[in-house]
């Protein structure tokens, strides 16, 4: 069932199919890491855009062409509805396609490129039964792995183009390894808490393509009050 909601501070109303992968803070907090306005940023990718939440965050925020892959063909339906209902189509150009074969007729074109993947590994004892077929896709890596993913972005950078991702703290280092193998410069990490006193969730990380060394760790985000409510750093991030 397709839902309408609204971006909270944003004006953004986007659908949001109920049997699919739904966005969260996460969309959020990937979208407001750079600001596109200040890295001289001209050309724009999200990977596996889903509903496009991404795009039309970062429409909010420049007037940049931004370019969105989503492999599922019903999520890439929807997608291709929000950018439309917002009147965003000018700017957000909505493909469907496979990442990695998206990006061979597209090598170095990129001065930015996102990316939410699915944080989790497919194996025996992974539960993904009580899961559409369609959320089962979007957080479990079955249609790509995170080297696939990396691999896709060293093509679409440009030289020192920038790639950040949002990514499960536990997988730290292989994320870490990943980017360095395909020839990515580490610049900025961050680590995402839940709360005060809670260990780290989730990491954003910023990375160059072939960029120059120097690596800045950020003082870590905490995304909650002990009341539940989001901090007010978390609340700036709802306002374009």
């Amino acid at each position: 069932m397709k839902v309408w909601n609204n971006v909270l501070g944003y004006d953004l109303k986007i659908i949001q199919d109920t049997h699919m992968f739904k966005f969260s803070i996460d969309s959020i907090l990937l979208a407001r890491f750079v600001d596109p306005t200040k890295s001289k940023v001209r050309k724009i990718c999200d990977f596996g855009t889903n509903n496009a939440i991404i795009p039309l965050i970062l429409s909010e925020i420049c007037d940049v062409d931004i370019d969105a892959v989503e492999i599922q063909k019903e999520a890439f339906d929807v997608a291709v509805e929000n950018v439309q209902h917002n009147q965003r189509d000018k700017q957000i150009t909505v493909f469907n396609d496979d990442i990695k074969e998206f990006v061979k007729s597209r090598n170095n074109m990129y001065d930015l490129i996102l990316c939410n993947p699915p944080f989790f590994k497919v194996h025996e004892k992974t539960k993904v039964r009580k899961l559409s077929e369609f959320v089962v896709n979007a957080r479990h890596e079955k249609l790509i792995t995170l080297d696939e993913v990396v691999r896709a972005a060293a093509i679409g950078c440009k030289h020192k183009g920038k790639f950040v991702m949002i990514h499960i703290a536990e997988r730290f280092n292989e994320v870490f390894e990943t980017l360095l193998k395909h020839n990515f410069v580490v610049k900025r990490i961050r680590f995402v808490h839940s709360h005060l006193d809670e260990e780290a969730k989730k990491i954003i990380i910023e990375s160059d393509f072939m960029g120059n060394p120097g690596m800045t760790i950020l003082p870590p985000l905490i995304a909650h009050e002990k009341d539940g409510e989001y901090t007010d750093e978390v609340k700036k991030l709802f306002q374009p």
